[in-house]
């Protein structure tokens, strides 16, 4: 649909579908979380980029400067506040459907 096509950027490696989603573990000590926060294309079934940190904006913004190369039509995440104040202005899907395994 031109919706979708006008989004594109000549020459832009794009992701149709990206499904962003954090998850946490922990070394040692419940106390001492660590957090993966992970983007997915979900057409190719792949994870295209991942960082770990904090569960903060610093670290959310780490993964989005790994995803400033790709031309992402739809971003689907969580109901993560900071997920949809990074997002603003874009296609953003806002449901745990999209973003369980």
């Amino acid at each position: 649909p031109q919706s979708v096509t006008s989004r594109i950027q000549p020459g832009s490696d794009v992701i149709v579908c990206a499904e962003m989603d954090e998850q946490w573990g922990y070394v040692g000590a419940k106390s001492r979380q660590r957090w993966l926060f992970y983007a997915y294309d979900r057409l190719r079934k792949t994870v295209v980029a991942h960082v770990f940190g904090e569960r903060t904006m610093a670290t959310l913004g780490r993964l989005m400067s790994l995803l400033s190369p790709f031309d992402v039509v739809i971003w689907m995440t969580d109901g993560w506040p900071l997920y949809e104040s990074r997002l603003k202005g874009k296609l953003h899907v806002i449901s745990k459907r999209y973003t369980q395994r």
